[in-house]
């Protein structure tokens, strides 16, 4: 039996809040798809749907466990979790959605392991959180402006009176995330940089299995499915290696058949 069946579960459980964050996640692949189109922003919206995907499942296996430690039935979410692809496709002509719609399969899969959380109402609460910060906001810019035209000394008085807007704590929680991402994404690119110089051209297995590996998540499948197979031309035949170098390559071999 589930132990939150008795209860309400809302946004401020732990669960919860990773289904949701997983959820807006994929909202933020699919408005990032929309800048592939452009060269300009193409390799920065690239890099954020590598990111977000990667986290939108470790949101969800957060959420998971959770649920484990609470006698949650999780075998439908388990099935899929084992058939997902780690790395989403960006094609030529834009982005492989099939993965992000089984990640709302998942989604939906823990949330019918969740009987007590009310899935309506807590999005309703949260569209109308927003409604509500957006309406306070204009009441303050309108009255800050009538506040100018008096005297600087009633419009001081006016911001200070007014209360602070609220914010909504899942935007909040999503905008820590990603300025965590954008570190991580720094810290691996200057990893694949220092891995560069460390192992030269040595026979150097535990860092070029780490570098090969950092490649494919950075979306350098070229230069991952090339480096590997110069290695084991180089060291002998590897299978952690020839894993990452054949991953590389399919992901390659898909991108031109689109």
């Amino acid at each position: 039996m589930y132990r939150d069946d008795s209860t309400h579960l809302d946004e401020h459980d732990r669960a919860v809040g990773a289904i949701q964050i997983a959820d807006g996640l994929i909202v933020d692949c699919l408005k990032a798809s929309k800048h592939l189109a452009s060269a300009e922003h193409r390799w920065r919206a690239v890099r954020e749907i590598h990111d977000d995907y990667a986290e939108v499942w470790r949101q969800l296996d957060s959420a998971r466990r959770l649920l484990v430690t609470r006698g949650a039935n999780t075998i439908g979410f388990d099935e899929l979790r084992q058939q997902v692809v780690p790395v989403l496709t960006v094609r030529d002509d834009g982005l492989d959605t099939s993965p992000l719609e089984d990640a709302r399969r998942a989604i939906a899969e823990l949330r019918l392991a969740m009987p007590g959380a009310d899935w309506k109402g807590i999005e309703a609460r949260t569209h109308g959180l927003a409604g509500t910060t957006f309406v306070r906001g204009g009441q303050r810019l309108a009255f800050a402006g009538v506040a100018v035209v008096f005297s600087l000394a009633v419009a001081t008085w006016a911001a200070s009176s007014v209360p602070e807007q609220r914010v909504d704590p899942r935007i909040e929680q999503r905008l820590a995330m990603k300025r965590e991402l954008a570190v991580v994404i720094d810290q691996r690119k200057d990893r694949i940089e220092q891995l560069q110089l460390l192992i030269g051209g040595r026979c150097d297995r535990p860092n070029v299995i780490e570098y090969v590996r950092l490649l494919v998540e950075d979306g350098r499948f070229g230069d991952a499915h090339g480096y590997g197979e110069d290695y084991m031309v180089r060291c002998g035949e590897d299978g952690k290696v020839r894993t990452w170098s054949d991953w590389a390559k399919k992901k390659l071999d898909r991108l031109s058949q689109r």
